[in-house]
């Protein structure tokens, strides 16, 4: 069953750097039958990314099908694979961030987070840079609507 993730939410990590998973994504988890997840580096943005756990299995299978001696997927390998860390949500729902990955997203523990949807998993931004992300977006919204329709959508 794939799952799928829905909303945006503002949270406060607590001040064990422990992030509380909105209700209903954990629900998507449970109907999976699966609460584990990965937590690894955004490739794309200072982030958090959020992957069930199979979901993220079946990328690791594609990266595992690239040549070892890519050097693109050697990047991958080193900068998000190596540092990405399992976790599961506790009784309270909640998740430890690992100090590696909050540093390079910049989330303090205390801090205020945005926790958005990506459908299949979910990112995990600071406030401000999940703010400033979505200024650019709506600045840039003339260039990158036109180009919906060439995708199809």
């Amino acid at each position: 069953m794939a799952i799928r993730f829905r909303g945006e939410y503002e949270l406060r990590v607590d001040d064990k750097a422990r992030l509380a998973i909105p209700a209903s994504y954990r629900q998507a988890l449970d109907q999976a039958g699966d609460r584990r997840l990965i937590l690894v580096k955004s490739t794309s943005a200072k982030c958090l990314q959020a992957w069930p756990q199979a979901d993220w299995e079946a990328y690791e299978d594609r990266i595992l099908a690239l040549a070892a001696s890519e050097p693109t997927a050697l990047k991958l390998l080193r900068f998000q694979v190596a540092g990405n860390a399992q976790v599961e949500p506790d009784s309270h729902g909640r998740v430890v961030l690992p100090p590696t990955l909050r540093a390079y997203a910049g989330i303090d523990p205390s801090g205020e987070v945005v926790v958005a949807s990506m459908i299949n998993r979910f990112e995990i931004w600071t406030r401000s840079r999940w703010n400033a992300e979505q200024d650019q977006i709506a600045d840039d919204l003339p260039q990158w609507s036109a180009d919906l329709a060439r995708l199809g959508l």
